[in-house]
């Protein structure tokens, strides 16, 4: 399995490529950002290490650094799988699987820094990645040479298809949503649930999430407390429960920021909405044989940041027979 340092350093390197020209613009830099969630199970501190990269230019010198961090950080036939499968998407950026380029009948031009000419040609995706293995395989300095001018076409295309402001929003401030509406884009799929609704709900998952992962662990009986909630609730159709349910587990093992969950439930929901969800983390507490004290406390602080007077918790909490809360 790949290192954390070694995932970071693949990140930092597509940085110090997007930076080959001396400038990133601001539309540039959300479309980077939005490239780089592609990077697995990115924490929120490892995060803010790849936005320093992203506020100043990075040097050539950097650049071949970086570039030799991340061959020599290749310890196993895995870790150049991991390469290999993130520059792919990375570049190709779209996942059609069309030659990579901003169209299927355009050409992609080859940047040579090395031998400091410029050569022409057209380059498939199967070409592409033909090449960086053979970069890999050699340890060689040619794969700067060969991703600078498809990332960097990568780039300005989705740049100039929007600024993305909401998705960086959703990113920040509703990262399941953010996620979900991402991994069906790329399987040319979209949710039956409307867009307002669909953020809604995946904010009230990663909270039904917070609560089963109290104990560090979310059983199936939990799991299945949350798709029940989902088609229940918000008749949320049940493949799709399922999808939300796992990818908001997911999620939570590396960490989602309760305040911004909750402010932005909040923001979606009415006081009749907000009492009817307590009952139900209180449902996702006990599904696991009774609900602990932890889990009464988390969902205290729901509570409260819902802004619902305390009368409100407590009712909420007697739906739970008194012997499965241990007499609390």
């Amino acid at each position: 399995m790949a290192t954390r340092d070694f995932i970071l350093d693949l990140g930092k390197l597509m940085i110090g490529i997007a930076w080959i020209d001396g400038r990133l613009e601001q539309d540039e830099i959300n479309a980077l950002k939005e490239l780089l969630f592609l990077l697995p199970d990115i924490s929120g501190e490892e995060w803010m290490q790849l936005e320093l990269y992203m506020t100043h230019a990075v040097s050539d010198a950097e650049r071949r650094d970086l570039l030799d961090r991340v061959l020599s950080g290749i310890r196993s036939s895995g870790d150049k799988q991991l390469v290999l499968e993130t520059l792919e998407k990375l570049v190709a950026g779209d996942g059609s699987g069309r030659a990579v380029g901003d169209t299927p009948e355009t050409a992609l031009p080859v940047l040579s820094e090395v031998e400091g000419s410029l050569s022409k040609g057209v380059v498939t995706e199967s070409a592409f990645v033909e090449d960086v293995r053979q970069d890999l395989e050699g340890r060689s300095t040619g794969l700067l040479v060969h991703l600078t001018a498809p990332f960097r076409k990568t780039l300005k295309r989705k740049a100039s298809q929007g600024t993305r402001e909401d998705r960086i929003e959703d990113f920040i401030k509703n990262t399941i949503y953010f996620q979900l509406t991402s991994e069906l884009e790329q399987q040319g799929r979209i949710l039956s649930i409307p867009e307002t609704e669909a953020r809604k709900i995946c904010l009230a998952a990663g909270l039904m999430a917070h609560v089963a992962w109290v104990d560090n662990e979310v059983c199936h009986r939990e799991r299945e407390a949350m798709n029940v909630a989902l088609r229940e609730l918000w008749n949320v159709p049940a493949d799709e429960a399922r999808l939300i349910t796992g990818m908001s587990q997911a999620r939570i093992m590396h960490g989602l920021d309760l305040v911004r969950l909750t402010s932005g439930f909040c923001r979606h929901t009415t006081i009749e909405e907000r009492k009817a969800f307590l009952r139900c983390l209180f449902a996702i507490a006990n599904a696991a044989e009774n609900t602990s004290h932890d889990e009464i406390e988390a969902i205290r602080q729901i509570a409260k940041s819902f802004e619902l007077p305390h009368q409100k918790f407590i009712e909420a909490k007697l739906t739970i027979p008194r012997q499965d809360r241990g007499g609390l």
